[in-house]
């Protein structure tokens, strides 16, 4: 553009275009006109001559003020950036001076949040202001063979706030070359991961507590295997009751407590969820075998089996009816009377009906009956289940075996216990993929002696 114009100057072409290269070009050859042009915003300022030698500079000048803006506006726009990043950014000279370690020429926003330190307080200090007890001499030394190599390097290390507060920071530091390629600066970049750390050592306390978990397994496991060599079930009620309560009861309280963590991912969730559940059941183990040592000393007297059965329905048809299960219940009208303890009798019912209704599918059917057969009271559950093949029919009733999936196989052979202890019989009758009968045969008449073991 020129300089004056028949409506006006240069002045107000910039006014109207900020931004845009400008070069004045006019006849004018003051030298107050060429300061206040520059000043102005102009890019350049040639002088016409008579010869016009001026356009053969002209096409260099404009190509030198374009890459100044575009320079210019790379500049503002790191700036920027450098500015408003949530990451702290540190510029250091690139030698060391006098002082050990290199000058701190520039930090950022975000240094000041994340340290406490302003901008006047960190310029011509070094990177030591931010180190304390705790900072890694592992990770110092990494980052001073890097700066004597001159390459760039990452560590993760703990820094100190200006209120001496610890907080980690992964830190990344990499040479700054000019445009001339000549090293001149460093740059150090450093975000807070704090938190990320914290998660971390979570983790490693979650993977510690897990290890405990295991070690208590397998220490279970070595008792469950001492318990089943027992060769009476009164024993083995003893060395139930006294032997596996304390570890069930301690992978308990671990699971519970791990399972309060936030960071876990759904599978080991739902592992220490069955962990979990697998202990409450033993506890429930240790319980049912310390009432029967209770109840065996317990005096024996004639009741109504009916009433018995009837107060178990009462939970366990809430339970079919949820899973979808229907409930054909046909109780004796004539009250059956049964020498019982009735404790005892109502927990070795109540497992066999849920027994069925674990083994019984959406959609299935379960039979309860109660009758008079010959001198014989008879309790019998029926179900549309999977069944029981025929070769571990014969073995249900042996400690420590069962066919599903979470059973720990103590059940059945606690029911035989009771059963026996009640002078009555336990028959079985099954066949896989059709079903399931337990039969629990009571005498009407029982003599006052009992068989003390089975």
């Amino acid at each position: 553009t020129d300089y004056q114009f028949s409506d006006g100057t240069a002045f107000d072409i910039f006014a109207l275009s900020p931004g845009i290269p400008s070069i004045v070009v006019t006849d004018a050859r003051d030298i107050g006109v060429a300061v206040k042009v520059m000043k102005s915003g102009a890019d350049d300022y040639l002088i016409k001559d008579s010869e016009q030698n001026f356009l053969t500079i002209l096409p260099v000048t404009v190509e030198n003020a374009i890459k100044r803006k575009k320079a210019e506006e790379r500049l503002r726009l790191l700036e920027s950036a450098v500015v408003n990043a949530k990451d702290a950014i540190i510029i250091l000279e690139a030698e060391p001076g006098k002082m050990q370690g290199r000058r701190i020429l520039y930090v950022n926003d975000a240094f000041t949040r994340m340290t406490g330190y302003t901008h006047e307080e960190a310029v011509k200090k070094t990177l030591r202001m931010l180190r304390g007890p705790r900072t890694s001499l592992t990770a110092l030394d990494t980052i001073r063979v890097a700066l004597e190599q001159c390459s760039p390097v990452r560590v993760e290390l703990i820094n100190y706030r200006k209120d001496g507060s610890e907080f980690w920071v992964e830190c990344y530091i990499a040479p700054f070359a000019d445009e001339k390629g000549r090293f001149s600066h460093w740059v150090s970049v450093q975000r807070d991961i704090t938190e990320r750390k914290k998660a971390e050592g979570e983790r490693e306390k979650l993977m510690n507590e897990i290890e405990a978990i295991n070690s208590d397994l397998t220490e279970l496991n070595s008792e469950l295997e001492t318990i089943g060599a027992e060769r009476t079930m009164s024993l083995m009620a003893l060395t139930v009751a006294d032997r596996i309560r304390n570890p069930a009861a301690m992978i308990g309280a671990r699971c519970r407590r791990i399972l309060l963590k936030e960071q876990l991912s759904g599978e080991l969730r739902e592992s220490l969820q069955y962990i979990m559940e697998g202990s409450e059941k033993l506890d429930k183990i240790v319980r049912d075998f310390e009432a029967l040592l209770k109840n065996r000393q317990s005096k024996f007297k004639h009741d109504d089996l009916n009433a018995v059965v009837e107060k178990i329905l009462s939970v366990v048809e809430k339970e079919a009816k949820n899973k979808g299960i229907e409930m054909v219940v046909s109780i004796s009208k004539d009250a059956l009377r049964v020498n019982m303890q009735k404790d005892l009798l109502r927990m070795a019912l109540f497992h066999v009906m849920k027994n069925s209704i674990e083994a019984t599918s959406r959609g299935g059917i379960i039979g309860v009956e109660t009758y008079k057969e010959s001198d014989n009271v008879v309790f019998s559950v029926s179900d549309s289940g999977y069944g029981i093949p025929d070769e571990d029919v014969e073995n249900i009733f042996k400690p420590f075996f069962s066919t599903k999936e979470r059973g720990f196989g103590l059940g059945l052979p606690l029911v035989k216990q009771i059963i026996g202890e009640h002078m009555g019989d336990l028959i079985v009758e099954s066949r896989a993929g059709t079903g399931t009968t337990f039969k629990l045969v009571f005498p009407s008449r029982w003599r006052d002696e009992r068989l003390s073991e089975i």
